[in-house]
């Protein structure tokens, strides 16, 4: 899990994929944890999904802009 914690968390920081792309890496992570870890949705916002929101909008700026906001897979 922290593998693929750091390889999303690399995709925001280092490639030029578009927020969806990375939204569906978050969605299939998130997914993978819960069938890992049943009923832990609680837990996974408040480890993976805020620390992908903090970095997303604390890099943001540096990123290539690619049209629409999305409504993220990590969004409150």
């Amino acid at each position: 899990m922290a593998r693929e914690s750091e390889r999303i968390v690399n995709l925001i920081l280092h490639s030029s994929l578009p927020r969806v792309d990375i939204d569906i890496q978050i969605e299939d992570f998130r997914e993978a944890c819960l069938r890992r870890y049943p009923g832990s949705d609680d837990l996974f916002e408040m480890i993976y999904a805020s620390r992908f929101r903090r970095i997303w909008d604390q890099w943001a700026a540096d990123r290539p802009a690619d049209g629409e906001p999305w409504a993220g897979a990590w969004e409150a």
